[in-house]
């Protein structure tokens, strides 16, 4: 065994949903953008994306972000989202454990009013977080995401056994195929789990073949990877209860923040939701909310967007110094599905 690389992580979850900081050993090129960031990790560095979000060291499910430095002063930090598979370009979840954990170990400076903003820079845009602490208690982040939109709508879906369903496109932070199940025997729940990977992957192999996407104000942003399915919530308060679906068939545990986003953008655009509505979002697991709220409209290049927050709490579950030897070939990362 020669020790070649080293990198120090810190490890939270989001309502069930882990995700792996990756905040140190990569060093990055200096005066590039977030998007230059991006590339040089995919052209140098994939090696660590797959060490550390595969097995051994992670599993199918992983989900981590490498957190760089600003690319200018109008940021503090950058935020480039992983899986085992490929490279997101906003994640809710993510960002909501990222700033708690930040002020939590003195990453940043906490406010000492209680409330810690955080400028993030994003492959999809800025995203600003709000940090709430209490004395030495970090509370809650509440972020305004990128702007949110419907692409499209009532896209026809086919689930084998389960009958024929509508899908929206919409752009949440990521773009999302979303689709209601309350006329499908389908349920949201852990059990059913291998079951919502096997209809979310055929979706989304459904809705990419019907229509091509283009971000109209992000040039690079043209990949539909995730789908979310919804019905009728099971927790008191909670608008809906959904899942997300992505990558190679991971399935988010927390109730999804770009999901969030895209969930609040979808029921607007129908009259079912207004600007400065609460409202509550139930996840995978059911055992708790994310709170979001739409502030009001914005222009995205002809196209009408609106101005998501959502607000939800993670934990910090600990940290490791990962040592990665290149020549070993299974501890390069691996998949079983």
């Amino acid at each position: 065994m020669k020790q070649q690389d080293v990198f120090d992580v810190i490890y939270t979850h989001t309502e069930g949903e882990p995700l792996c900081i990756i905040h140190s050993g990569i060093p990055y090129p200096l005066n590039t953008t977030v998007l230059e960031k991006r590339q040089f990790l995919a052209d140098n560095y994939d090696w660590v994306r797959k060490a550390l979000m595969r097995e051994p060291r992670g599993h199918n499910d992983m989900f981590g972000v490498f957190l760089t430095p600003p690319s200018s002063p109008e940021f503090d930090a950058g935020l480039i989202y992983i899986d085992g598979q490929t490279y997101s370009h906003m994640c809710g979840h993510g960002t909501i454990a990222v700033a708690m954990a930040m002020v939590a170990l003195g990453i940043v400076q906490r406010n000492p009013n209680g409330k810690t903003t955080i400028r993030f820079e994003t492959t999809a845009g800025l995203v600003v977080a709000e940090v709430e602490s209490d004395g030495d208690t970090v509370l809650t982040t509440k972020f305004e995401n990128v702007p949110a939109y419907v692409e499209v709508q009532d896209l026809p879906v086919s689930l084998p056994g389960y009958g024929d369903v509508k899908a929206d496109i919409v752009w949440g932070g990521n773009y999302f195929g979303i689709m209601d199940l309350s006329k499908t025997s389908l349920r949201i729940a852990p059990d059913n789990g291998s079951e919502l990977i096997r209809m979310g992957l055929i979706a989304r192999e459904q809705i990419n073949a019907q229509y091509k996407i283009q971000h109209p104000t992000q040039k690079h942003i043209t990949d539909l990877n995730f789908v979310t399915f919804w019905h009728d919530p099971t927790l008191s308060g909670a608008m809906y209860k959904n899942v997300h679906v992505f990558s190679a068939g991971q399935l988010d545990r927390s109730p999804g923040g770009t999901g969030t986003s895209a969930m609040m953008a979808m029921f607007e655009a129908r009259g079912e939701l207004g600007l400065n509505q609460p409202i509550k979002s139930e996840g995978l697991l059911g055992t708790g909310t994310f709170e979001g709220c739409l502030l009001g409209e914005v222009d995205l290049n002809g196209k009408r967007g609106v101005r998501p927050t959502v607000k939800g709490t993670a934990s910090i579950l600990g940290t490791a110094r990962w040592v990665i030897d290149r020549n070993d070939p299974v501890g390069a990362g691996f998949m079983v599905r």
